[in-house]
């Protein structure tokens, strides 16, 4: 045994003093990218799943935003700056890689603060960084890789773009549509009709209010500039803490709140009510311009329940292991908050919470729509 210690002690420093003597070396980062890649696509199995006819469906689909843009601004009463162009059809690879994009982007302030408390140098952060790094990246690719297998549409806010001016892109992820569509019987047109009304509704959110990108933004910065300080007080324990805060941010797992600060917790529960708010006010949308466009709309609503609440055991387990339950069930809460205020106070009332930051609902009223709509009436 201490022989095989002393020849493995050998390697350990020859890999180390090879590495580090070599002019390009670079610590290892704490998500290695690269790993993230190759096994969210593996995952996705994307040669499964090509575009079949793709001019055909990226017609179809400008089409469908297109008609649904003026419907959208009637039901809100407000017009895009400018209208919807940019609209794309996504394989399960292409998807992933506009995501892989905006996730590393998303993750850089947090590598950027690993890299300077010291992550990856030294004897310990050579041999295990990269180990970390790779670990980390597979966790991170197997969810991306779920995810491309399961999303329908997406509306990329271009959230980390510096040009405030920045406009988002809508992606249709074409295969799984189709298959979803056939499964369920579905109409191809008012199927994806129903889904282009969904993301549209995100243009207008983000696009006819610009304050909410940029407010995104802040809470963004503020909890990345929380996390900074904290992270500057563990000292050693920095790389441990940082892969748990990285596991949790990547899956969306809620246990993630226990390791928060009292400041953190205010701009992480802003985030998650915000994020219901922005899903469930599409829903809304669809739900009431679809009913009154779509001869089908039962139908789909029914057959989309029906396919959700019969999900596998891997599904079920998969989904509470990334947290993708929680998701849902909170912007279901935040449809449940838009329907609520619709209700008893009408369209342009619930618009009120596009009118600027201090307007939105906090976790709490999301819960408890009575609690909100008494606050905008001691506003006036």
């Amino acid at each position: 045994m201490l022989l095989l210690g002393v020849v493995a002690g050998a390697a350990a420093r020859h890999y180390i003093e090879s590495r580090t003597r070599s002019g390009d070396y670079r610590p290892p980062r704490l998500i290695d990218w690269a790993q993230a890649r190759d096994m969210a696509l593996r995952v996705a199995q994307w040669e499964q799943a090509p575009v079949v006819n793709r001019a055909y469906r990226h017609d179809q689909y400008f089409r469908l935003v297109k008609r649904s843009e003026p419907l959208i601004a009637e039901y809100l009463g407000v017009q895009l700056p400018q209208p919807i162009t940019r609209v794309y059809v996504h394989d399960r690879r292409e998807w992933l890689e506009a995501n892989l994009a905006s996730f590393e982007e998303l993750f850089r302030p947090i590598e950027e603060i690993y890299e300077q408390n010291g992550g990856g140098r030294g004897v310990g952060g050579v041999l295990f960084g990269e180990l970390n790094g790779k670990f980390l990246g597979t966790q991170l690719g197997l969810l991306l890789g779920y995810l491309a297998r399961r999303v329908l549409g997406q509306y990329d806010l271009s959230l980390l773009s510096p040009d405030p001016a920045a406009r988002g892109a809508l992606y249709f992820v074409e295969p799984n549509i189709a298959r979803v569509q056939q499964q369920l019987g579905l109409n191809d047109e008012d199927f994806r009709l129903w889904i282009a009304l969904h993301e549209a509704t995100h243009v207008f959110e983000f696009e006819a209010y610009p304050w909410v990108r940029q407010h995104f933004r802040d809470l963004l910065q503020q909890y990345f500039d929380q996390l900074n300080l904290q992270l500057e007080r563990f000292g050693s324990g920095l790389p441990q803490l940082l892969a748990r805060i990285v596991q949790g941010l990547a899956s969306g797992q809620h246990w993630i709140e226990t390791m928060l600060t009292p400041e953190q917790r205010r701009i992480f529960e802003q985030l998650q009510a915000l994020m219901s708010l922005v899903e469930g006010y599409g829903n809304h949308v669809m739900n009431a311009v679809g009913r009154q466009l779509l001869p089908s709309f039962e139908q789909i609503e029914q057959r989309v329940a029906q396919r959700q609440a019969n999900k596998s055991i891997l599904e079920v387990l998969i989904n509470r292991i990334t947290g993708m339950d929680l998701k849902l069930i909170q912007y279901q809460q935040g449809e449940a908050f838009v329907n609520a205020v619709t209700q008893t106070r009408g369209v342009a009332f619930a618009a009120r919470v596009w009118e600027r930051p201090e307007n939105l609902p906090s976790l709490e009223e999301i819960r408890n729509p009575e609690a909100w709509i008494r606050r905008m009436d001691r506003q006036g």
